[in-house]
């Protein structure tokens, strides 16, 4: 009949036992891992998987794109539509990259629209 409780004689290969797990959790918790010699290893799988190329998310085009309509309507709501409108023709007039600039500062409906919303607050 086996003994139990604190006067039970210990087993020593489950002292032993105890010892290796002690180890390993502590190894574990420190980073570390075991592979054995001659197998292929977690660092192996690792190198070798393809890596997942990350496009440019929806979300940060429609922050582009409302920052960049909010900041028209703010300089249509500061100058006016007529000197909004001699800035953008001086830029149309200007290098390649100024009639980019022009093409994409021209003004919208939805940037006059969220400028007669923005006027009576900047004034």
């Amino acid at each position: 009949m086996p003994m139990t409780g604190r006067n039970a004689v210990a087993d020593p290969n489950m002292k032993n036992f105890e010892q290796r797990l002690a180890r390993i959790d502590k190894i574990h918790k420190a980073g570390g891992a075991f592979e054995s010699s001659g197998t292929l290893g977690r660092a192996y799988f690792d190198a070798t998987r393809p890596r997942r190329r990350r496009g440019v998310s929806l979300r940060a085009l429609a922050f582009l794109f409302a920052a960049a309509l909010l900041f028209k309507a703010a300089i249509l709501a500061q100058l006016g539509q007529d000197g909004y409108a001699e800035r953008v023709a001086a830029l149309a007039n200007g290098s390649v990259f100024e009639q980019a600039g022009a093409w994409v500062l021209q003004a919208d409906p939805a940037t006059l629209k969220l400028a007669g919303f923005i006027q009576p607050i900047l004034r």
